[in-house]
């Protein structure tokens, strides 16, 4: 084993750590969504407000974070980020005011957002070789679940050993405080084992980088990669509400919905290596993502004409396995696919900058939305939001077709120019 090799995935490892674990506390709601929803007092409408309010701050940050991506040293801003965005978590951790709440998460859109995730898109793409693109972020992505497993594991052991004595408050309070510790940790190996760079001072100029951005966005392939991860990122956004679901309509105890937060990242490693693997191996990563969305419109699709029945809670949490599998094998492709569209490594930090902000929109209004249809319809508007995710992924399929057929013209008027 080289000095290399270790070094390479060595720093994909912590790649993976930081990118999976610095969000578990911005998406805290994907599992421990009852426990914080009681603990604070808030109606759904409420926790899609907390969410939104993060998506808000982060869509500017990811235009601002790409821009930087391509033109500073990440090391000593990815502490920041970490170390930041854990003492938000610790705050948050006290559950003070909805209002109050909801400054911790705009200034975590800001923390978690700017300094890191460009940068990590980047980093991963000059990892390898082209030929390697899909297996590194498939990789990536599954390490990333593993990691996450582990964290969720050891604050859902928090929760339920805290709340026995002090009660559900206090038990949700400590797996807040162990993700957050686990954040600041993370940071403090950044700043030890990330080779810091110089800063390129004589690089592009705040002008330039701004003319960048803009000429980026004049590329249509961008604009299908915007739209690809728009429809799965929905898709993604709204699995998390299928542990909830279970808990209030199909009898599922709440420390096990938690745990199942836990296993659904353990599935992430699966589906995103798998996902990697087959997308190096077809020498495609839109068929990868055409073929796991099509799995995830009949997922969703079951959830729709189950009935609710408590007998039947098994078959929820076999098809949210199920559905995790897929999402995830889509999810460590829709960054990859990059490579597939052409787009130079030199542009990768403003182009998954541009990609990000846009993509992930659905963030500023979809959990407010889902949240009011279960505020006022129950376990139909449930059924609604599986319906929202059947069409999204349907969206994604027709997409990645458009954006293929525009690769396989782009390569055809080359070959014909060459001749």
């Amino acid at each position: 084993m080289n000095r290399e090799f270790v070094k390479k995935w060595g720093t994909l490892l912590l790649l993976a750590a930081g990118a999976g674990i610095i969000f578990q506390l911005p998406y805290i709601r994907e599992t421990f969504y009852p426990q914080i929803q009681k603990a604070m007092n808030l109606t759904n409408s409420q926790m899609g407000l907390l969410s939104s309010g993060y998506a808000t701050m982060a869509t500017l940050s990811y235009f601002i974070g790409g821009a930087v991506a391509d033109k500073f040293s990440a090391r000593k801003l990815l502490t920041f980020s970490f170390i930041a965005t854990g003492a938000l978590g610790l705050w948050f951790s006290t559950f003070p005011s909805f209002t109050t709440a909801r400054i911790i998460f705009v200034l975590m859109g800001i923390s978690s957002i700017i300094t890191y995730w460009s940068a990590c898109i980047k980093a991963t793409r000059m990892l390898g070789t082209e030929d390697e693109q899909g297996r590194l972020f498939g990789w990536q992505e599954g390490l990333r679940g593993i990691m996450n497993a582990l964290l969720v594991f050891g604050m859902t052991a928090a929760y339920a050993h805290i709340s026995k004595t002090a009660g559900e408050v206090a038990g949700a309070s400590a797996a807040i405080k162990v993700c957050a510790i686990v954040v600041i940790i993370i940071g403090v190996l950044n700043f030890i084992f990330i080779e810091d760079t110089e800063k390129n001072e004589e690089g592009e100029s705040v002008i330039e980088l701004t003319k960048g951005l803009f000429k980026a966005l004049t590329i249509p392939r961008v604009w299908l990669l915007v739209g690809i991860i728009f429809a799965a990122y929905s898709v993604y956004g709204l699995i998390g509400y299928v542990n909830t679901y279970a808990v209030t309509y199909y009898g599922l105890s709440e420390t096990m919905g938690s745990t199942l937060g836990g296993i659904r990242y353990l599935l992430q490693g699966v589906g995103g290596i798998v996902g990697g693997f087959l997308a190096d191996r077809y020498h495609s990563r839109i068929k990868v993502i055409v073929g796991g969305c099509v799995l995830l419109m009949i997922s969703f699709g079951l959830y729709i004409v189950l009935p609710v029945q408590a007998g039947l809670v098994g078959a929820v949490i076999g098809n949210f396995f199920f559905g995790l599998v897929f999402i995830y094998a889509v999810r460590s492709q829709y960054f990859a696919v990059h490579q597939d569209a052409g787009i130079p490594v030199e542009m990768s930090g403003r182009v998954s900058g541009i990609a990000s902000a846009l993509g992930y929109t659905p963030d500023l209004f979809m959990y407010t939305l889902v949240g009011s249809w279960m505020d006022q319809y129950g376990a139909a508007g449930f059924k609604m939001t599986w319906g929202y995710a059947v069409a999204a992924a349907g969206v994604c399929i027709v997409l990645s077709l458009v954006l293929s057929r525009v690769i396989r013209s782009k390569a055809g008027a080359a070959e014909n120019g060459a001749a």
